[in-house]
């Protein structure tokens, strides 16, 4: 009985592994079969609100709307998306994918990572959570600190 319960117990495991594996983790930012118009308008206006893509630098959010701009001038040109001759749809594809990079990072870093991690003093575990970027500017933060400290011989708080 205790075999069967394990067996079963693992099966459910590999059926649930099985199926987050299949589920897609890198969804394009540009999705194929919509109108590229509308999409360039969404994308524009997550990167306005200031939510969505936080995570981004200034000159990461300049590219991004410089080759959306382009993006949007190529179609207006054309007629529209039906109409793009072969060296447009190469310009097109090349901006898109300066998007997809950028933005596909930045919804990277903007993942949320919980830890549970003792408090000095207590034997309670606490959940701290943080994005990854945020993780990763403690992490230079800290080390510029120790840096400091080397060279200069003192600590500062």
């Amino acid at each position: 009985m205790k075999r069967l319960t394990m067996a079963m117990a693992a099966a459910a495991l590999a059926l649930a592994m099985g199926s987050a594996a299949a589920a897609p983790k890198n969804k394009e930012i540009f999705e194929p079969g919509k109108p590229m118009a509308e999409q360039i308008t969404k994308i524009e206006a997550d990167l306005s609100n200031g939510e969505t893509y936080s995570e981004i630098t200034v000159d990461q959010r300049s590219r991004v709307r410089q080759a959306l701009g382009h993006m949007r001038g190529i179609i207006e040109r054309s007629g529209g998306e039906g109409s793009l001759s072969a060296a447009s749809r190469t310009e097109l594809f090349n901006d898109q994918q300066v998007v997809n990079t950028v933005l596909t990072q930045a919804r990277e870093d903007s993942r949320l990572i919980c830890r549970r991690e003792r408090v000095v003093g207590s034997n309670m575990p606490q959940t701290q959570c943080m994005t990854v970027a945020q993780r990763e500017r403690i992490k230079n933060t800290s080390q510029s600190s120790m840096d400091q400290a080397q060279r200069v011989g003192r600590f500062s708080n």
